[in-house]
């Protein structure tokens, strides 16, 4: 018995380096697959998983819909206030759009100031419930930059999977074009 230990300790000493690697991997990525200001999905994550995800839809008869939504005139918060200032309202929005839905649900920030939602199994009335939601409680949300109070509003696109497409990715873009 005492012979095997010094063979098991090596066995586990190799193996702590392959286990380091794996994780630094699997942690890079998740980093890679996620925004860094805001800690959503990115752009790319939504690539994986709407191909992954498009075929099975289809056979499972899931349904989608899809929120675009895009904050109204965010280039005068950056030339205003700074990026800093800009960062306060994109991250504000992320919290609101992780806590107006559900676990199933999934939020992205598609890029700059635009964001997706893909709500899982909704009715296209509770997809405008949800919209509503989100855009009322930013709308109401008051950012203080230096001496000066603001608030700003959104414009959301809605579309649906599949009524409106037979593509997750054609739907995306009626909401864009609803937006």
């Amino acid at each position: 018995m005492n012979l095997a230990l010094p063979s098991i300790r090596n066995y586990f000493e190799a193996a702590k380096a392959v286990i380091e690697s794996r994780s630094l991997m699997d942690k890079l990525r998740d980093s890679s697959l996620r925004d860094g200001a805001t800690g959503l999905y990115n752009r790319r994550f939504l690539e994986e998983f709407i191909d992954k995800s498009s075929e099975q839809a289809a056979r499972s008869h899931i349904t989608y819909a899809v929120l675009m939504i895009d904050i109204d005139y965010f280039k005068m918060v950056n030339d205003t206030y700074g990026h800093d200032a800009g960062d306060v309202v994109i991250k504000s929005l992320s919290e609101i759009l992780v806590q107006s839905i559900r676990k199933a649900d999934l939020p992205v920030r598609y890029g700059g100031e635009e964001f997706l939602v893909l709500l899982h199994n909704t009715t296209p009335e509770g997809a405008l419930g949800v919209a509503e939601k989100i855009r009322t409680v930013f709308n109401d949300k008051k950012f203080q930059f230096g001496n000066d109070s603001i608030q700003k509003t959104l414009s959301i696109g809605i579309a649906h999977f599949p009524t409106q497409a037979d593509s997750i990715w054609k739907v995306i873009k009626f909401a864009d074009i609803a937006l």
